[in-house]
């Protein structure tokens, strides 16, 4: 049977109705088609979860504009394929559920934004995603187990800059497509030996772990990576020797893995990537053995670092013959032996060489150049190298930075180093370099840096070098220079470090000097300079700062704590030279530098808006101390000693308020101590010995709280700490009566009563000092461990700018945020735990701390800050800052477990914060503030009471408006509603009380009574004693 076409045509557009009513179902059920509508409805999502966008850039996301214009969002085809908001300063709690339907998305970069996201948010990412960019973004919690099965098109990942905390050891398995990833920065720990690497990591060409916390062996399973080019596992805790299987890479380009804790030779395996490599970075770990001839093959290499590891044995010079692309030799802190390399010649286009700190020996070949013609840099420091600098470098065109310090070179500077037109830095520091600069230098139109102290240099100093007018150093120190200083220093208006002391230099100071408008640090101590001191010298107060100065430099101050040397102490370059190598060089050793300062603090010193240091000891300079001194706001040490200056010390000196050290002994100084002299917080080191200084002492601050040798001397001086002022040593002496026998029977009469009287104040005195003696030899014998253990320390430990008399047992103070009871230690624990604060214990300088390691009684091993500038701190400060730095938890931050504090918060005299020093009045101080709280029922520090002051401070203001007794606790005065007598009598002896506490806490330490004299009048408000309460008032 036929069928009827028309009912055929019927049945095909009913089966087509059909269909297409099942797919429109389908799609129903399954959500809208894809198109730039739902891209734009899962941005718009996106943007709903952003909680901040200070820079509105999210502000034209709106749903009558196209996707394709918003900002960040890039479109192909009419679809949303890159969404780019880094650096955005969005911020938010987010995650990627919101994108994941962006099907056409293969590029996501959310870099540099202050998000929070967890890592669990990884698996919603859009499945065609290729390239993923989250560094910087606030990603937390481990990396999700099936990261790369869940995204299986990614190509190009970088997570760096995150707290990701977990990596899982199948992290690379799925991982078929990834060709970059980087997880730098993180915070991983646990065993990277366990990361499991097999055949799907081929495509892998760039795998990046560096900044974490891995530990244990490098798997030698990387080697599996066969495409692998950068291998970075930096800046971890990896142990072990290098996999030698690493060598099997054969397109490694670049391996780093530095600062670690590797140990072992270098692999000669290593030597097989020769054809590919171009970076090997070992430096900062543990390597031992020798450097592997190994490398002679790679003719590619372009940078190879071993710096600061344990290399031994000579260096393979034959290596260096195949190298011609090698641009940076660096094999600094090692103990490489032998012969300079002399095949440096055969490297082309190396730029830098450093061999600093090692033993190499011989001379420095004269034919490094015109070889090794790319020289910019050739560091030599603090080796064992002889012989003359040679005149052919001369040759090294392009040479920078010369740096021979500390080696046993000699003969003279040659002259034609004065064609080096690039020369920066000329650096050669304690040799035994002789003869006179050379004028050439002068042609050096870019030097910076001129630093030959501590050598046998003579002659004058040449006006030719003032050419240089980019000098920012000049040290010519401990030399044996004649003539005058020039005058044309004032030219240099760079130069910030001048530094000619222990010279024979003559003369007047030039007062071109207060020309040098960047100049903060002067030393011309132990020369033979006369005149007067110029009234300005180096930068003035409203100069303008030149930038860049002294900014490529390792700035160090040794400082000379012992008497041997003349002086403070130096700036010096220390750039690749060992702290310790002060102490092997006998001529160095003696002077006793065994401070050295460093770090942020001093690095800034440039920037200081005046002079900074200023040394002009041992001379033989006359006339006043200049007024204009005091202008030097940032004036931080100050030596005058040993000259004839004469006339008063200013008082504009008090302005100094960043004063560390002062010393003006042995000088014709006169009168009196200035009064401003107690502003001085920051005062540590004051001499003012023998010289012809009169009046007190001021008494206010931390100067009468000094030793009594930093004023001996001074035959006019007195107070605390020397004799009390008008006690006088002379008496009357007897004259004959003129009245004859009966004058003269008076007289005798008088002086029998006197005698009298004064036997029995002797016997009364004999038996107070019996009492008091018997009282005290019962307290000592309790604490004779403890005095014993002190006076040996300060025994052995002379030298300690630490005074300490007997301690009591320290408070437990529990501060919430250290989490667990802090330890009870004595001050005297610390010391004896540091061996008195010795330089052996010393581990660490800061500009303004030093850290110590400690031994304690209970084995463990601590660090401690000594902190010297405290004194800019209260305690409710101090107490607040250790507080915050107890919260703190950071992987490059060790544990704050407590803190000491020389007595306890609140109950401290001012002059504590100042000088460190504990006296009887400091006692005396702390029982007043006891005494206040009893009478207040209040505590020493409450900020709701007392604000921005203290109890102290609160006190003496309502004292001073007439309020005294609101300061009293109003339980005491609840007896006063009455009208008795008795009642009355009760207000006045609280008043009393208050007046001795007051007393007792006088910001003058020579004010307060002593101890004796505070139980005295204390006994005197005792009911029934002589006086009575009744005659307090």
């Amino acid at each position: 049977m036929e069928s009827n076409p028309v009912q055929l045509f019927h049945h095909l557009a009913l089966a087509l109705l059909l269909f297409v009513f099942s797919v429109s179902v389908s799609v129903t059920e399954q959500g809208p088609v894809p198109s730039i509508r739902t891209d734009a409805a899962a941005l718009l999502s996106f943007k709903k979860i952003i909680q901040n966008d200070p820079n509105r850039v999210l502000s034209g996301w709106q749903i009558n504009r196209s996707p394709c214009n918003w900002y960040g969002v890039s479109c192909t085809l009419g679809r949303v394929t890159h969404l780019d908001l880094s650096g955005s300063s969005l911020a938010g709690i987010i995650s990627f559920d919101p994108l994941s339907s962006l099907d056409m998305l293969s590029a996501l970069n959310l870099s540099s934004n202050p998000f929070t996201v967890n890592s669990t948010s990884l698996l919603h990412l859009p499945y065609a995603l290729q390239q993923l960019q989250l560094s910087s973004t606030g990603l937390e919690g481990p990396v999700p187990e099936k990261f790369f099965s869940k995204n299986p098109n990614l190509v190009y990942i970088n997570l760096s800059h995150n707290n990701l905390s977990s990596l899982p050891d199948d992290l690379l398995l799925n991982s078929d497509k990834v060709q970059a990833l980087d997880l730098s920065y993180n915070n991983f720990t646990g065993s990277i030996s366990g990361l499991r690497v097999e055949n799907s990591c081929n495509s892998l060409s760039q795998l990046d772990l560096s900044g974490n916390f891995l530990i244990d062996s490098i798997p030698p399973s990387l080697s599996n990576c066969t495409n692998l080019k950068t291998l970075n596992l930096s800046f971890n805790m990896i142990t072990g020797e290098i996999p030698g299987s690493l060598g099997e890479l054969g397109s490694l380009q670049r391996l780093d893995l530095s600062h670690n804790h590797i140990s072992g030779w270098i692999p000669s395996e290593l030597g097989k990537a020769c054809n590919s490599l171009l970076e090997l970075k070992l430096s900062y770990n543990n390597i031992s053995g020798s450097i592997p001839v190994s490398f002679s093959p790679c003719s590619w290499l372009q940078t190879l670092d071993l710096s600061n590891n344990n290399i031994s044995g000579p260096f393979p010079d034959s290596i260096l013959q195949n190298l011609g692309s090698l641009e940076r030799l660096l094999i600094s802190y090692n103990l490489i032996s032998g012969l300079f390399p002399a095949s440096v010649s055969y490297c082309k286009s190396l730029k830098v060489l450093d061999l600093s700190s090692n033993n190499f020996s011989g001379t420095i070949p004269p034919d490094i150049c015109p070889g090794a013609a790319s020289l910019e840099e050739l560091r030599l420091p603090d080796n064992l190298i002889e012989g003359e600098i040679p005149a052919q470098l001369s040759q090294c065109s392009k040479l920078k930075t010369l740096d021979v310090s500390i080696n046993f070179l000699n003969g003279s500077i040659p002259a034609e180093l004065g064609n080096l037109e690039n020369l920066e830095q000329l650096i050669a520091w304690y040799n035994g370099l002789e003869g006179k600069i050379p004028p050439e230098l002068g042609k050096c139109k870019n030097l910076k840096d001129l630093i030959l102290n501590n050598n046998n240099l003579s002659g004058i100093i040449p006006v030719e070098l003032f050419s240089c007018s980019n000098l920012e150093w000049i040290s010519l120190t401990s030399n044996q220079f004649t003539g005058k200083i020039p005058r044309e220093f004032g030219l240099l208006s760079r130069l910030a470090v001048l530094q000619l002391a222990n010279n024979s230099l003559s003369g007047e100071i030039p007062t071109e000097l207060g020309n040098c408008s960047s100049l903060v640090w002067l030393d011309l101590n132990s020369n033979k300079l006369t005149g007067e001191i110029p009234p300005r010298l180096g930068r003035q107060l409203g100069a303008k700062a030149l930038s860049g100065i002294l900014s490529g430099n390792t700035l160090v101050f040794v400082r000379n704590v012992g008497n041997s040397c003349k002086g403070v102490g130096g700036l010096l370059e220390f750039a690749g030279i060992k702290a310790e190598r002060l102490l092997q060089v006998p001529t160095l050793k003696t002077c006793d530098f065994t401070r050295l300062y460093s770090g942020a603090v001093l690095s800034l010193f440039t920037q200081y808006q005046t002079l900074e240091y200023l040394d002009l000891s041992y001379n033989e300079l006359r006339g006043k101390i200049p007024d204009e001194t005091g202008e030097m706001m940032a004036l931080q040490v100050l030596e005058l000693a040993h000259n004839q200056l004469s006339g008063e010390i200013p008082v504009s000196l008090g302005q100094l308020k960043n004063l560390g050290v002062f010393d003006a002994s042995h000088n014709r100084l006169q009168g009196q101590i200035p009064d401003s002299f107690s502003n001085l917080s920051f005062l540590v080191q004051i001499d003012l010995s023998n010289n012809e200084l009169t009046g007190e002492i001021p008494q206010r601050g931390q100067l009468s709280t000094l030793p009594a040798s930093q004023y001996a001397n001074n035959p006019g001086l007195c107070g605390v700490p020397l004799n009390p002022c008008g006690s006088g040593n002379s008496h009357a002496a007897s004259n004959p009566a003129p009245d004859g026998g009966r004058g003269g029977r008076k007289s005798s009469a008088t002086s029998w009563a006197n005698s009298i009287v004064l036997g029995i104040l002797i016997s009364i005195a004999s038996l107070c000092i019996l009492v008091v003696w018997a009282i005290a030899m019962r307290v000592r014998h309790k604490e004779a461990e403890e005095v014993k253990m002190l006076n040996s320390l300060q025994a052995s430990h002379a030298a300690t700018t630490w005074k300490i008399d007997k301690e009591k047992e320290p408070l437990s103070i529990n501060v919430a945020t250290f989490q667990r009871q802090l330890r009870k230690l004595k001050f005297s624990q610390l010391i004896e735990a540091t061996n008195g604060f010795s330089a052996a214990s010393l581990i660490g300088c800061g500009g303004f701390g030093e850290v110590f390691k400690a031994t304690l009684k209970d084995g463990s091993s601590v660090a401690i800050k000594k902190l010297i500038r405290l004194s800019c701190q209260g305690d409710r400060e101090f107490m607040a800052e250790m507080e915050t730095l107890g919260k703190i938890k950071h992987r490059n931050l060790v544990p704050l477990l407590g803190y000491c504090k020389i007595g306890t918060p609140g109950y401290v005299p001012p002059e504590y914060y100042q000088s460190f020093r504990c006296t009887a009045k400091g006692d005396v101080y702390s029982f007043g503030v006891v005494l206040l709280e009893l009478l207040t029922g209040k505590r020493p520090t409450d900020k709701e009471d007392f604000g921005d002051t203290n109890l102290v401070g609160w006190v003496k203001m309502k004292v001073r408006e007439g309020k005294q007794m609101e300061v009293i606790d109003p339980e005491f005065l609840c007896v006063t509603k009455g009208t008795d007598e008795a009642e009355a009598e009760e207000v006045k002896e609280m008043v009393r009380y208050l007046e001795i506490s007051l007393q007792c806490v006088d910001d003058f330490p020579s004010k307060r009574p002593s101890m004796l004299q505070v139980v005295a009048m204390l006994r005197e408000l005792m009911p029934g004693s002589a006086n009575g309460s009744s005659n307090s008032g």
